[in-house]
């Protein structure tokens, strides 16, 4: 039998990680509109380093989802394919139309790069890049499609203190391979900006690994 996801009752550790997350967020757009009224310098590296300290906004804000929907759809028992036909309805077609609405009549707030072919109307189409903010929609996408992996995961943690640790282990193992090879390839020189990026990032993971 398919069962709706519903809302918990109760506040868990994910409501208070989006509560922070979006939080965080407003701060950053603060902090930016606060750097364009030309401040001192003593108060632009005051704003950067604060600006660098609230960087975990994505990975924060996805994992406090990721954690409440395990844990409610996990007492409810839905199934995939009622999972994916609730999701159509909440984000996959609102993404469809926004996009849609974003490359036909504003084109012009294409991140990256504008598409000039059908191929490069496809790719900004899926990849997030049709408007400043359509990257989490994609985000998010990609997660609901692999939302079985993470039942899985959970499933098999099953609270057992040992392999809560040997999930987060090799998450973290596989974290820092990754940025390693980014920081080799793009961010040489903002090494000390992704570290303080991966603290709140591992601070995620471990909330999502309880």
């Amino acid at each position: 039998m398919d069962y709706e996801v519903k809302s918990p009752s109760l506040p868990d550790i994910g409501d208070y990680l989006k509560i922070f997350a979006c939080t965080a967020v407003m701060l950053q757009t603060i902090l930016s509109l606060a750097l364009q009224t030309n401040p001192n310098v003593k108060v632009q590296i005051g704003i950067g380093i604060i600006y660098n300290l609230i960087k975990f906004t994505a990975p924060a804000f996805i994992t406090g989802i990721l954690y409440t929907t395990i844990r409610v759809t996990g007492q409810s028992g839905l199934t995939y394919p009622s999972y994916l036909r609730q999701m159509w309805h909440s984000l996959f077609l609102p993404t469809i139309i926004w996009t849609a609405i974003y490359l036909f009549t504003m084109p012009w707030v294409q991140q990256v790069q504008r598409f000039h072919t059908l191929g490069g109307f496809g790719w900004q189409f899926i990849n997030g890049n049709a408007a400043p903010h359509l990257w989490y929609n994609s985000m998010m996408l990609q997660f609901i499609f692999l939302m079985p992996i993470f039942w899985g995961l959970a499933k098999w943690c099953c609270n057992r203190a040992s392999r809560v640790i040997t999930a987060l282990s090799i998450s973290v193992v596989i974290y820092f391979g990754w940025l390693h090879s980014m920081m080799l390839k793009y961010f040489t020189a903002r090494i000390c900006t992704i570290g303080i990026c991966w603290t709140g990032y591992s601070s995620a993971l471990f909330f999502m690994a309880l």
